[in-house]
């Protein structure tokens, strides 16, 4: 199953334009290009805005190393073959704890759910946070329930992994409430405690260095940036829906039946069963009261609910085929085959279609600036995925990797305080810090992005400096323009 969620994932890089010909979401952009930075010498918070904590720009490091030898495009479509093998791991770390916990028919719903879960598919063809954030979380929990005695050894290993998970995303620090609180019966809180402490020993190592090289801007572009930004994304009243969308219905509704039978086994059943039930429902629920508490939100952050989710799935799944024991043999294997289809449709429907999609104008754009755009030249690029796509990382003495979160900071840096992001990129100190940016540039990729960080009074100034260079004509798509 590992196998072939891997494949499911790289069919989108074999359509005609190869794995660039896949779209960059904004988001993978951002990273690939601080993990390449980092690598080069300029660092996160004191070089440039980088709103995480630096976990995830290590651990893509070995894809961004690519780009000291090799053109910066071809180095990232390597990358997302390596994204798609984190994917596959991920299935078969999903599958072995569920089968360990509650038999075969538990693990390959559990690893079927994972595998065709559309939102994980996605974030799983590219340098996200999500994919890193889900292996190391689905890594601890194998070692966590891993049966037999808790050895020093196991407990030292399953801190290191939660330590990574929160350095590469702080809600990875949800596992660690929800371990202990699927504390063994036999465990005590003076075993439980050395995990913890190997976790914030980890955290500490990782994040340390950096953080200690500019300690005021790490605070600030990761804790109180994340704290005090701009309501984002969804909107609070579709939050729950996009949460447990139909789009994934089979799976929904036997995680809601293993979520269900995890609450009462965690009271009921006998203290070996009892953490399995516990550590995943705890995981989910957090995940949840946590997106629809959150300041942003946006729908492929269910890409980290599939690690609790797609297990809660076998669970449900395993629930329902041991009840379908008393109608007789038949009917039990009628009920396996039912969840097992269950677990993938209509999910696989969705990862086999979003597969297909090109985007074509990028890769257009990208033929141009090889052609035409002295490389180097400075270039801007709203998408820093539009750059990458033509072998180009950010450039300049303070390079602007991430320039959302920048203007955002530049608005949010006089203390005033904004109902939602389109209110906080219109104000003054943002546009002032972006148009000072775009001036010191010869060439800016603008597309919707652009427009949209551009207020009305920005955007003819913006055009009465610059002339537009490609696509030729009046046509839409990415463009590229020049200084005048």
């Amino acid at each position: 199953m590992a196998l072939g969620a891997w494949v499911l994932r790289a069919l989108a890089f074999f359509q005609g334009s190869g794995p660039m010909g896949y779209p960059l979401d904004y988001d993978e952009g951002v990273y690939f290009s601080a993990a390449s930075l980092l690598l080069r010498g300029d660092l996160p918070y004191r070089d440039f805005i980088f709103v995480h904590p630096p976990g995830g720009l290590l651990l893509w490091a070995p894809g961004a190393a690519l780009t000291l030898g090799l053109d910066a495009a071809t180095a990232y479509g390597v990358t997302r073959y390596l994204a798609a093998t984190v994917g596959a791991l991920c299935v078969f770390l999903a599958g072995r704890v569920a089968w360990r916990a509650w038999g075969p028919l538990a693990g390959c719903v559990a690893a079927l759910a994972y595998a065709t879960y559309p939102e994980a598919t996605l974030v799983e063809r590219g340098t996200f946070l999500e994919p890193l954030l889900n292996v190391l979380c689905l890594g601890f929990a194998n070692l966590w329930l891993a049966p037999g005695p808790h050895s020093r050894a196991r407990r030292i290993g399953a801190g290191v992994l939660l330590g990574l998970a929160i350095s590469v995303k702080i809600p990875g620090g949800l596992w660690l409430v929800a371990a202990l609180c699927a504390r063994p019966g036999k465990e005590s809180w003076r075993h439980a405690l050395l995990p913890v402490l190997v976790a914030f020993a980890t955290f500490a190592v990782v994040v340390g260095p950096l953080a200690a090289l500019a300690p005021s801007e790490f605070f600030r572009d990761v804790i109180t940036f994340q704290a005090l930004r701009p309501y984002d994304g969804e909107p609070d009243r579709w939050r729950l829906h996009d949460i447990f969308h139909e789009r994934r219905l089979g799976e929904v509704l036997l995680a809601l039946v293993g979520l269900g039978t995890a609450c009462v086994r965690a009271f009921r059943a006998r203290p070996e069963h009892r953490p399995a039930a516990r550590l995943f429902a705890c995981a989910f629920i957090l995940s949840v009261v946590l997106f629809l508490t959150s300041r942003t939100y946006w729908n492929q952050y269910n890409a980290h609910l599939a690690a609790s989710e797609a297990v809660l799935a076998g669970l449900g799944a395993s629930v329902l085929q041991a009840f379908s024991v008393r109608w007789g043999r038949a009917a039990s294997r009628a009920v396996a085959v039912l969840v097992l289809a269950a677990a993938c449709l209509p999910g696989a429907w969705h990862v086999v279609q979003s597969g297909q999609r090109q985007d074509l104008d990028v890769m257009a754009l990208a033929k141009y600036l090889r052609a035409d755009v002295p490389p180097k030249a400075c270039l801007f690029s709203f998408e820093p995925g539009w750059a990458l796509a033509a072998g180009r990382l950010p450039m300049g003495a303070t390079p602007i990797v991430d320039g959302y979160a920048t203007m955002l900071q530049d608005a949010m840096s006089t203390g005033d305080r904004f109902d939602d992001t389109a209110e906080a990129l219109s104000a003054p100190e943002a546009q002032q810090a972006l148009r000072v940016m775009l001036d010191s540039c010869r060439f800016v990729i603008l597309g919707e992005r652009g427009t949209w960080q551009l207020t009305p009074e920005s955007l003819p100034w913006f055009k009465q400096r610059f002339v537009r260079r490609f696509p030729p004509g009046d046509t839409g798509g990415v463009d590229l323009w020049e200084h005048r």
